[in-house]
């Protein structure tokens, strides 16, 4: 005799498969890199919730509403790639740079400078004995791809970072791809989605069952 499993046990299934899709973003964040620009006389007028970025060239974004602000202009940065210049600074822009803050770290690390937004922190920070501050990311010093000298770090409220690294004389830029939950039509969309292919289920057994 074949022995049917009754429907709710692979509705049972269907739910844990779906839950593991869910919980998976909650893992240790992933970032891609971008290289901006030279830091060679190019200073941070700021980061946006979007991740856009906005340097200012010759003078500091403070320099730049001066007399010297002749000499300044303004380069955008969109999805890490650099979309335009302008004069004057980007009048609808919104600035998204963090607030400097005071993170817990593992013992034997020094933080030279630390950022936090929306619950996130980074933070640059010595081992003994190193020349060289890396980046760090959560509460647990997740270890991240980049190096930077302290001040010049920058933290958005959706988890992406700017910095500048002393080394190599660039600005970076990483976007993190595990910091944006499923909007909810995404998430109807997936739960509908798993209701129908129960019902189908639920149909089939009930079928072989007459």
């Amino acid at each position: 005799m074949k022995i049917e499993k009754p429907w709710y046990s692979l509705a049972a299934i269907i739910f844990v498969q779906t839950s593991l899709l869910l919980a998976s973003s909650t893992l240790a964040d992933t970032y891609k890199v971008f290289t901006l620009d030279s830091d060679e006389t190019r200073f941070v007028y700021g980061i946006d919730p979007s991740g856009d970025v906005v340097l200012s060239v010759n003078a500091t974004p403070e320099e730049c509403t001066s007399p010297l602000a002749q000499q300044c202009h303004f380069e955008t940065f969109i999805g890490g790639v650099y979309a335009f210049s302008t004069n004057t600074p980007p009048t609808t822009f919104t600035i998204d740079n963090g607030t400097p803050c005071s993170p817990a770290v593992l013992a034997g690390l020094t933080v030279l400078h630390a950022i936090c937004n929306n619950g996130r922190e980074v933070f640059s920070a010595k081992a003994p004995g190193q020349a060289v501050a890396d980046l760090y990311t959560g509460p647990l010093a997740d270890s991240f791809p980049g190096q930077g000298a302290g001040n010049f770090l920058y933290l958005n409220s959706e988890g992406d970072i700017l910095w500048n690294d002393p080394q190599n004389e660039l600005w970076f830029e990483a976007f993190d791809l595990t910091s944006q939950v499923p909007e909810p039509a995404s998430l109807f969309l997936l739960g509908t989605g798993a209701l129908a292919a129960l019902e189908t289920v639920r149909r089939r057994v009930r079928l072989r069952q007459l």
